[in-house]
């Protein structure tokens, strides 16, 4: 029989946990010794990759093309293999991008073999060795991405309770394209089912290797996830020196953790750095490693509490490599679960609206607190979904102001269904509050507050370097006091420093995008402006962003335009305003009518920026505007 990498069933029952698949078993490949011997010329050293702990690997190719890599393990370490196969719980977590696939397994008389897929390029640490002599061959850049591959594993691991144990250098393997993949779990361990992932245990299983090992699991024997925590912190070091832990000589008074620290304290940082990396000539690479290295010092602080979770960790390295290089400008937001949301929700049973990526629920927590949770569209989880969701929770976990909805948590990034959990914001929406009649008539000055708050989120998020992309009367909510919480940055652009605009394809309302980004397909941030002159006509007139002219439909913009042009500001103007004949209401209402047709100008240059929008709003409540002003 002719094997190859076609599948052998062989099944296993898994204990059952909420956190699993609902299937129970996995299949796994028998191989037939004689063929693992055959595919590695009997284990003859030409095939040999090297040894690892308590095994040694070979290469092997079957007919089919199909690389692997084989593991033997040492006669009196049998054990471990079989306890592993026992464990079939921590074998059963989903196929990952960044850990290593197990092919299956063979045993012949006293010995036992592990069967994975092979990866070209071999462990970090042989590459890191190899370096101490030669100039650098894999570039800062290419390591950070290493980084985050392996933490990314990481983070899935903990999120399915596993504890790796064994997180080092030598156990992460490398694609073609240094693509990482975490190695070795056959140390790893579950936590029981029901125990809280950031539980601590006390365990007399001592396992790891030197330099690696948190020191309160070797001296106290508290094991828990952050104990790969720690042993990661000495990998970030790795990857920024070039140099492997064990050629740190310190003294049994000082550790990794604390020289590191040091080295910051004392801003020698550099003295740490692989010089060949080129920070000394590049300004950008110098305040990414920089950032990394403090990151490891937070891996590595004791007690074991002050270290971040490997999802704050990677959200960090996210970050870094995007150029945000304050590693503790990141919130940590709360992680909740599917069930404790379900719970808050009362199944979902109570929608408040619906958007394009999602759905929105009321919910209550534990805590008592009210939340809007924002449960994704399924779609099968399309990678769309995935970054929209990614992308809500990078903008929201950074952005804090009085006038942006509060992103509470989130759920993992690894559970199927994703949501984000939000403050609720009691009056629901601008649009509701104009356009549905159940609603009673929003006086002008509340309007006018409305516009000016909306203004000051959009300023705040231009002068960050976000372009909202989606800014309409739906996505405004008011609080039981009318206050606005500017919401949903699903579609949310970051616009780089230098950068006066970005290529995409044209998202958002129709009625309210800005035509010179729906035509070019270049989005600024007076895409905003133009967005936010739309809502200005409708706080004036209380009319759609859409409306009946005869028999078609028009934009409000485009009919406001062409009425103000053509001297009719009335026909603009909600009746109940005009007929109020206050002055000083009219006043200001001619005024803001006055701005939001600069903001709708086309092409894009001739509108005024979302700051001068604000300032001539503050001018208006304060009776400073001059009607022939020019923003």
């Amino acid at each position: 029989m002719k094997f190859g990498c076609k599948l052998f069933e062989c099944c296993f029952t898994s204990s059952s946990s909420d956190k699993f698949p609902e299937h129970s078993k996995l299949k796994w490949r028998i191989f037939p010794y004689k063929d693992l011997a055959k595919v590695t010329n009997n284990f003859d050293q030409s095939h040999c990759l090297g040894k690892r702990g308590f095994t040694t690997e070979y290469y092997g190719k079957f007919e089919d093309g199909c690389e692997i890599t084989v593991q033997r393990f040492k006669e009196d370490k049998r054990y471990i293999l079989q306890q592993f196969i026992n464990e079939t719980v921590i074998l059963n977590y989903l196929p990952h991008k960044n850990i290593v696939s197990i092919y299956g397994y063979a045993s012949h008389h006293e010995e036992s073999l592990l069967v994975h897929e092979y990866l070209s390029n071999g462990n970090l640490a042989a590459h890191l060795q190899s370096e101490i002599a030669k100039s650098s061959k894999i570039p800062w850049l290419t390591r950070l991405d290493i980084a985050i591959d392996t933490a990314n594993a990481l983070d899935y691991l903990h999120y399915h309770g596993i504890i790796h144990r064994n997180v080092k250098s030598s156990n992460i393997l490398l694609d073609a394209n240094f693509s990482a993949k975490v190695a070795n779990l056959h140390l790893s361990r579950k936590l029981p089912d029901g125990v809280p992932v950031h539980a601590t245990h006390v365990t007399t299983d001592i396992i790891g290797s030197g330099g690696y090992v948190d020191p309160e699991y070797m001296t106290k024997g508290w094991l828990s996830v952050k104990n790969d925590v720690y042993s990661f912190g000495v990998v970030l070091c790795e990857l920024l020196s070039s140099k492997l832990a064990k050629y740190w000589v310190l003294n049994e008074e000082e550790n990794l953790a604390t020289l590191l620290n040091r080295k910051i304290e004392n801003q020698a940082l550099v003295e740490l750095l692989d010089p060949r990396l080129g920070f000394q000539s590049n300004l950008k690479i110098k305040s990414m490693m920089t950032a990394t290295a403090e990151l490891a010092a937070l891996c590595m602080q004791c007690p074991q509490d002050l270290r971040p979770n490997m999802e704050h960790v990677l959200e960090i390295l996210n970050g870094i490599k995007q150029g945000r290089y304050e590693t503790n400008s990141i919130k940590a937001l709360k992680i909740f679960h599917h069930a404790e949301l379900e719970e808050a929700t009362n199944n979902f049973g109570t929608f408040l609206g619906k958007g394009g990526y999602g759905s929105v629920y009321y919910g209550k927590l534990q805590d008592g607190r009210e939340v809007a949770v924002k449960r994704f569209h399924d779609e099968n989880e399309t990678e769309k979904t995935i970054n929209q969701f990614m992308k809500e929770t990078e903008i929201l976990s950074l952005l804090h102001h009085q006038n942006l909805v509060s992103l509470y948590g989130r759920t993992s990034c690894h559970c199927n269904k994703h949501m984000l959990v939000y403050e609720y914001i009691s009056n629901g929406t601008l649009s509701k509050h104009l356009h549905e009649s159940s609603c009673g008539k929003l006086p002008w000055q509340t309007r006018f507050n409305i516009a000016i708050e909306t203004a000051a989120a959009l300023v705040f998020l231009h002068d960050s370097g976000i372009i909202h992309r989606d800014v309409k009367g739906s996505n405004i909510l008011l609080d039981e006091n009318f206050t606005v919480k500017v919401a949903d940055f699903g579609l949310s652009r970051s616009l780089p420093d230098y950068v006066t605009h970005v290529s995409t394809i044209p998202v958002g309302t129709r009625a309210y995008i800005d035509p010179d980004y729906y035509d070019s397909g270049r989005v600024s941030d007076k895409s905003d402006v133009y967005s936010f002159g739309v809502v200005l006509f409708e706080l004036i007139s209380s009319n759609p962003p859409r409306l009946m002219e005869g028999t078609d439909y028009v934009s409000l913009a485009q009919f406001a335009k062409r009425k103000i042009l053509n001297k009719e500001l009335n026909a603009v103007v909600d009746p109940s305003f005009l007929f109020g004949s206050d002055k000083n209401i009219m006043e200001m209402i001619t005024a803001v009518a006055e701005l939001a047709f600069q903001c709708v100008q086309c092409p894009k240059e001739l509108r005024p920026s979302m700051k001068q929008v604000l300032d001539t709003l503050e001018g208006i409540r304060k009776g400073t505007w001059g009607f022939n002003q020019v923003t």
